[in-house]
């Protein structure tokens, strides 16, 4: 029974390395997520916002046919991060609320986002 045994026991070193590695690869999403979350914000804007602002923030043609603003511009870039926030977690007008859909962390670097897009594009 203790040859049995031994054959299912797993060197030391072995076991270091495989915690270790795991570690490793547990950490690297959450490394990676404070390191770049602009990329985070992007590919959420990407893909819950530019069907109707566009993926600079100018808008699209359905955006215009549902009066989707410019986000570029002074109007929308003026307004407080709170009042950005209020805006996506609760929608306005035509726009739907995406508080249900986001967390607040994900709803806060989308607020930062869309004040990059005057920066990068120009308020218009």
């Amino acid at each position: 029974m203790m040859n049995c045994l031994r054959m299912f026991t797993v060197p030391r070193n072995l076991m270091i390395a495989a915690l270790g590695a795991l570690v490793f690869l547990t950490a690297g999403p959450a490394a990676r997520s404070q390191t770049a979350p602009s990329t985070d914000a992007a590919g959420t804007f990407k893909s819950k916002c530019a069907v109707c602002h566009g993926a600079d923030g100018a808008g699209t043609a359905l955006g215009t046919r549902m009066h989707a603003p410019d986000l570029r511009s002074k109007e929308v870039q003026d307004q407080t991060p709170e009042a950005l926030t209020k805006v996506i977690t609760s929608g306005k007008n035509n726009m739907p609320a995406f508080g249900n859909r986001l967390d607040k962390d994900q709803i806060q670097k989308l607020v930062d986002y869309v004040k990059t897009l005057h920066t990068d594009s120009g308020a218009k």
